[in-house]
């Protein structure tokens, strides 16, 4: 079964396991018998690939792959499994290499890759970039109209003259002080019936 990953030839694969795994959600409601079971999609597909590097390009074959494992980038995939062809976009993320004794000349690894998804575009960010233009739009306009209303000379001529408040009532209590001389006469027996003197 030929399998290439980011354009590295796997030629001598021995073993591919995989794994799929649906993602489901339990949730008890009381007084009900079970679960009821949500479904949420499924996760990626893992792959368990393990095989061999041999011969005198064992080593610079392990350095390729491990570049593709250092980089934590997604890479193609290609495999042909029972006569069809499977392209994916995988990332690996296990990477194991060991020698046995007594076999010069010959690597044995195991990969673990998993499926990419290339993650959706966020719709919401335009919407709310929208909304910002029109509260800035709305904003703007305001300022210009208040600005336009009014510039800081015509506030400023528009402020009363203030001035001393007692100038008016210089006169108010020269009345009252004449009314008071007119009572002197009333006012002294008064003052001895109660024992207050007079100014």
């Amino acid at each position: 079964m030929p399998i290439e990953i980011g354009g590295i030839q796997l030629p001598r694969v021995h073993r591919l396991a995989t794994l799929e795994q649906a993602t489901l959600a339990a949730h008890r409601i009381p007084g009900l018998e079970g679960s009821v079971v949500q479904d949420l999609g499924r996760a990626s597909v893992q792959l368990q690939v393990e095989g061999i590097f041999y011969g005198a390009t064992a080593n610079d074959d392990l350095e390729a792959l491990r570049a593709l494992y250092k980089n934590r980038k997604p890479v193609d995939f290609l495999a042909e499994i029972v006569g069809e062809a499977y392209f994916s976009q995988v990332v690996i993320t296990h990477f194991e290499v060991f020698e046995v004794a007594g076999n010069p000349d010959e690597l044995s690894y195991v990969l673990h890759v998993l499926e990419y998804v290339e993650p959706p575009q966020p719709e919401a960010a335009s919407d709310l970039a929208a909304v910002d233009g029109s509260i800035l739009d709305d904003a703007q306009s305001f300022m210009a109209a208040a600005l336009a209303a009014a510039s800081l000379p015509d506030l400023i001529a528009s402020i009363p003259n203030i001035s001393n408040p007692l100038t008016p009532l210089a006169g108010a209590m020269d009345g009252v002080e004449a009314a008071m001389n007119k009572l002197g006469g009333v006012t002294g027996p008064l003052q001895s019936l109660f024992g207050v003197g007079g100014s």
